[in-house]
């Protein structure tokens, strides 16, 4: 048995690895950039909450052991009492079973390896980013090449030439696909997948993709890839018993297989319990000094089972045991995503440094537009790192390595600083929420104030999640009127409804002798994960019970109706003279009527 290390963890107690895999992955400059991105954006709220991405990954590693031994022993258990789930399952044999449990703790252990700055801040900027790194291969370069050679039709050969192009273009879903050689990571599926997840996975990939300790083919670099990003194999996931009943043997056991991977991959990423989910529920909580319900997740774990849906077809599910804890990690879950990452400082922390972010990236675009690589970019994570040069230099301007926390406060200090950079770094000029939470609001406004406030600032923001609004804003809007009186006309009356809004709102500044520029900030109202269908329909096993029950009738006190409908806007302004906070309620009163008068037709 290989020798183990030990991590010495506050939650777990001490966290072990196999020491190649601490010596070969772990301890290589790649992996310990985490030390440098930290894991939440709570600290202008709790500011102990300071742990970082490198010991969440450790922490998600070791209950994903644990997760991973649970379905095991329901897997043999299974076997033991001829109950129908692998016995036709010939071809997994215990040495592929073995390949599937380290690909799957090796995407435990990588699950946020190529993670942006800033918790989620920065990660949407990897969309759009720009990188030196291969993403199509020398034969399709080839065949590129040798179609266009022989197309002597000149539009064919232009069409062909621009599709060339396109083709090397980079995306880091083209990037993924490339290292997998599995397309579904350029479907809609791929961009349902969080950008870190992507990202983590071409790291991943990058580094340790044709290492053959690690992986031996392009199924294998697939299924890690599914188990960090939860892209499911569709085709087996509840197929209808026709369909079972038509396959021959050997296609029926593929497909079985391919339902054990998914029970692997829901382990790690699922839209209700799943053990990344589960490490920073605890340990968040811990750090943070946020006193929240205790989750027992031992006992959790050690419920998972492997249970019948039908006749043929099977999932990941709970014992009995294992519904109390279940409950507990569905309340934290939601106690901090409610009261914690919902909250008006939080958001407007992660507002100021978003348009920090936005500010350098355009500064170095304009500084630096040959550039190959972008700040936010596979290549800014890399030992080699991404260059920034001057036109017509060679001499590189700036270079970017394992790009951490610590570089982007630098460039926001020393190199780009911005009026967003200097008030996130200054607390005592940032400005205010009118109302402090979903429950002010609520208490605030009854049910239609709530619709007439929330439809006219929603009119305001249009498809932004954000927006600031002065006196400039009133030119912006000008400008889009008149752009538009070419185009399509109730664009003009979208802008025109806007611009009357906009006043309204610089108008109410004046009256309370505040600065005239506010800022509309929205999100989700909070909706409990009790809520999600997916939780509603997990699956409980009662042992000596043939069928399986659903979480939601064992437990339907849980599942009440919820608002959880549509955004809340928080209005944010700067106080007066001495942080002199206006009368919350007197605003509100007066806001109304405001927009009541503009809102109707």
């Amino acid at each position: 048995m290989e020798k183990l290390k030990k991590f010495r963890d506050p939650v777990y107690g001490y966290i072990e690895i196999e020491d190649s895999i601490v010596h070969n992955i772990v301890d290589t400059a790649v992996f310990q950039r985490l030390r440098n991105i930290r894991q939440t954006s709570y600290a202008p709220l709790y500011p102990s909450s300071l742990h970082n991405r490198f010991v969440h990954s450790l922490g998600v590693y070791h209950l994903g052991c644990l997760a991973f031994n649970a379905i095991s022993r329901s897997l043999q258990e299974s076997k033991e009492q001829e109950i129908r789930i692998l016995e036709d399952l010939n071809s997994l044999c215990k040495d592929k079973f073995s390949r599937y449990e380290a690909l799957f703790k090796l995407a435990c252990l990588l699950h946020d390896v190529g993670h942006s700055p800033f918790s989620h801040t920065g990660e949407n900027f990897y969309i759009n980013s720009k990188s030196k790194a291969r993403i199509i291969s020398e034969e399709e370069i080839e065949k590129y090449q040798k179609k266009i050679a022989e197309t002597t039709n000149p539009e064919e050969k232009e069409k062909l030439e621009i599709n060339f192009e396109e083709a090397k273009k980079y995306s880091i879903y083209k990037h993924l696909v490339y290292l997998t050689n599995d397309p579904v990571f350029r479907t809609a599926a791929s961009y349902d997948a969080a950008a870190h997840e992507i990202m983590s996975c071409i790291v991943a990939l990058e580094n340790w993709g044709h290492d053959e300790q690690y992986f031996q083919n392009d199924a294998e670099r697939s299924f890690f890839a599914r188990c960090i990003t939860g892209i499911l194999y569709e085709e087996a996931a509840n197929l209808p018993k026709t369909a079972h009943m038509k396959m021959c043997d050997e296609d029926s056991d593929k497909i079985r297989e391919k339902m054990l991977l998914n029970c692997m991959i829901q382990l790690l990423h699922s839209s209700v319990i799943d053990v990344d989910r589960l490490d920073y529920i605890i340990r968040d909580s811990s750090t943070m000094g946020y006193q929240s319900v205790s989750v027992d997740y031992k006992r959790l774990l050690s419920g998972l089972e492997i249970v019948l849906v039908d006749e043929y077809n099977f999932t990941v599910g709970f014992h009995k045991n294992a519904i109390s804890v279940i409950e507990n990690a569905v309340y934290a879950h939601d106690n901090e995503k409610k009261w914690v990452q919902n909250h008006p400082s939080i958001l407007y922390d992660s507002f100021l440094l978003q348009q920090a972010i936005f500010h350098i990236e355009n500064e170095m675009k304009l500084n630096y537009p040959e550039s190959q690589s972008t700040l936010f970019s596979y290549d800014s994570l890399t030992s080699e790192g991404s260059n920034f040069s001057l036109p017509y230099s060679n001499a590189s301007q700036m270079h970017i390595r394992y790009l951490g926390d610590a570089d982007l406060i630098y460039l926001m200090k020393n190199q780009f600083p911005s009026i967003y950079s200097e008030e996130y770094f200054s607390r005592n000029t940032r400005r205010l929420p009118v109302w402090k939470s979903e429950a002010e609001f609520m208490n605030l406004f009854d049910e239609g104030e709530r619709k007439t406030i929330l439809h006219a600032l929603e009119e305001i923001l249009g498809t932004e999640d954000s927006l600031e609004i002065e006196d400039k804003t009133i030119e912006s809007i000008y400008t889009d009127i008149e752009s538009s009186r070419h185009g399509y006309s109730n664009r003009v009356e979208v802008y025109r409804k806007k611009l009357s809004y906009v006043k309204e709102l610089l108008n109410l500044c004046d009256k309370y002798g505040i600065k005239r520029n506010i800022a509309l900030l929205s999100k989700s109202f909070f909706k409990s994960n009790f809520s999600k269908e997916d939780m509603r329909n997990y699956p409980i096993l009662f042992p000596g019970n043939k069928a399986t029950s659903l979480l939601k009738d064992v437990s339907p006190t849980l599942f009440s109706e919820q608002i959880g409908e549509g955004k809340l806007v928080y209005l944010f302004y700067y106080p007066g003279e001495n942080r002199e906070k206006i009368n919350t309620p007197r605003f509100a009163h007066d806001l109304l009527p405001l927009l009541k008068k503009v809102s109707r037709p």
